[in-house]
């Protein structure tokens, strides 16, 4: 090592133990002004991340409500097999405007046809497929048939769910409440009928299959069966006028 070179082993500090280093004003302003800048960057990163991060959050909570929920009667339900419950709703909504009836009422027979299932058949084999159950003639009165109709998604078939229930108003009338809107899906004919109207008997097939619509047990299918199992299941949109 050259002589005159600092040797820090030998000289550990070059200011006495003790005494404080001498800083000017300036020295004493620059480091605080160095200090201030510091903590005023930090806060702006630190709270701008912050509310970025809320952003976010508040962002992928707003997108995840509109996209998974939505608050119409009966969402639970149809949620279970439509996926995209809005425009779903937008069509029930322009259907039901359409046919001059609260959007509740086309909601409950759709719910009590096929539980919103669009590609659902009827288990006891009468061949009726899909929202409202459409039969196979019905399907080509339609200018459709079952099998097609079954490869629809929910709102593709709300067109046909329109045409045949404009078609059952263009014969028969306007609806008047819910039993009247399901009787023009399940049996047209019986519209206008009084409560004692039977539609299906035992031992009829037909009645095999409807049975669960007889509420007294008596082995028929009346009005007042039909008009009372409505009421039990979907008691809101019972309630709902026009």
């Amino acid at each position: 090592m050259s002589r005159g070179k600092y040797d820090p082993m030998r000289h550990p500090a070059r200011t006495p133990v003790g005494r404080p280093l001498k800083m000017n004003l300036k020295h004493w302003g620059l480091m605080a002004a160095l200090v201030v800048g510091s903590n005023v960057a930090t806060h702006v990163v630190f709270n701008s991340g912050v509310r970025a991060e809320a952003s976010m959050v508040s962002t992928a909570s707003s997108f995840g409500s509109h996209s998974s929920t939505s608050s119409f009667y009966l969402a639970d339900r149809a949620g279970q097999y439509i996926y995209d419950l809005p425009s779903f709703h937008s069509k029930v909504i322009e259907v039901s405007r359409r046919l001059g009836v609260p959007q509740e009422w086309l909601l409950a027979v759709m719910d009590q046809e096929s539980q919103f299932n669009p590609g659902v058949k009827n288990f006891q084999g009468s061949g009726a497929t899909g929202l409202i159950q459409f039969m196979p003639i019905t399907a080509s009165e339609l200018g459709t048939t079952t099998p097609e109709l079954a490869r629809m998604g929910a709102v593709r078939q709300m067109d046909f769910v329109y045409e045949y229930l404009a078609l059952v108003r263009e014969r028969y009338g306007d609806y008047k409440d819910l039993t009247d809107m399901y009787l023009g899906i399940l049996y047209p004919k019986a519209r206008g009928g009084d409560m004692c109207y039977t539609l299906f008997a035992t031992p009829g097939k037909s009645y095999r299959q409807n049975s669960g619509l007889d509420e007294d047990k008596d082995g028929r299918v009346t009005i007042s069966d039909i008009d009372r199992h409505l009421k039990r299941k979907n008691p809101d949109a019972y309630k709902v006028n026009l």
